[in-house]
């Protein structure tokens, strides 16, 4: 969208954004989308290649960006990025806890059990850690959105996913919790949640490798990229940009879905858009 045509009341002047995930996918689509808007953006992510690129390609817009390495899943290097991001433009008033992994896959019974504590770590805890480095800060200033990216995985089982599946459900639960403390603590802090679709990232397509013995789904998750149906990753981004703005208020402590016809359609109006089409539904 040129700025131009961006609705005045969708803008993100002045606003900091961190986003966890950054190097690729939903979070670099995110932390370009947020930049557009006008948001000051702080991209993170274990591989500094990644981020630096997004970062070039957000100031080639036009917009403010910088990379910082980190690793979600250890409290020191969040902490410590938090204490950089303070320090270098105070108190955030957007947190975009991103990052994910989906390894490992297959059977419970068969899986690494460090493999599956790592997906805890990362998909779970690491969202723990990006709150409880970055809202402190933030209830101080009285002000601020947090954006956790759960998955539909978090209400459907995936047979091969356990790990993933109860981080994601985890993860809901743990931001209804939230959305609770901050009411009351901090009413002008929103805590929102979302699920993305099924979108076309370099996950999906390791799950599109994964052989039938270890992911009995793998043909339906194929046939989701043969015929089409995966969401680019520009529209979960533009979802992150508008749970980030005033017109979502009213989802603080609810699951905001892509699939879901009212929030497409309050996207496509508050934000100048085109209606995203409905996606990832087998014929």
């Amino acid at each position: 969208m040129q700025e131009a045509m961006m609705p005045k009341s969708a803008r993100l002047d002045g606003q900091v954004a961190v986003v966890s995930g950054a190097g690729r996918g939903i979070g670099r689509a995110a932390a370009l989308c947020l930049a557009r808007a006008g948001a000051r953006t702080i991209l993170v992510a274990r591989t500094s290649a990644h981020i630096e690129a997004a970062c070039e390609a957000i100031r080639a817009g036009g917009g403010q960006a910088e990379a910082m390495v980190g690793d979600v899943s250890v409290w020191s290097d969040v902490a410590r990025l938090a204490d950089q991001v303070v320090s270098m433009a105070g108190p955030p008033h957007i947190v975009v806890a991103n990052a994910g992994v989906i390894d490992p896959v297959g059977d419970t019974w068969t899986v690494s059990p460090e493999e599956w504590a790592k997906n805890l770590a990362v998909n779970l805890t690491g969202v723990f850690h990006m709150v409880r480095a970055f809202l402190p800060g933030m209830v101080e200033a009285g002000r601020g959105v947090l954006i956790m990216t759960s998955s539909g995985a978090a209400a459907h089982p995936v047979a091969g996913w356990s790990a993933y599946c109860a981080a994601k459900a985890g993860l809901v639960h743990f931001g209804k919790t939230l959305a609770e403390e901050t009411h009351r603590a901090c009413p002008n802090l929103r805590v929102h949640l979302l699920y993305p679709g099924i979108v076309d990232t370099a996950m999906q397509e390791r799950i599109r490798l994964m052989p039938p013995e270890r992911f009995p789904d793998v043909e339906k998750f194929r046939a989701y990229q043969r015929l089409g149906l995966l969401r680019p990753v520009e529209e979960p981004a533009a979802l992150i940009w508008w749970l980030a703005t005033p017109f979502a208020w009213d989802y603080h402590g609810r699951v905001a879905a892509l699939d879901d016809n009212e929030v497409r359609r309050r996207m496509a109006l508050d934000l100048g858009l085109s209606l995203f089409p409905p996606r990832g539904t087998l014929p």
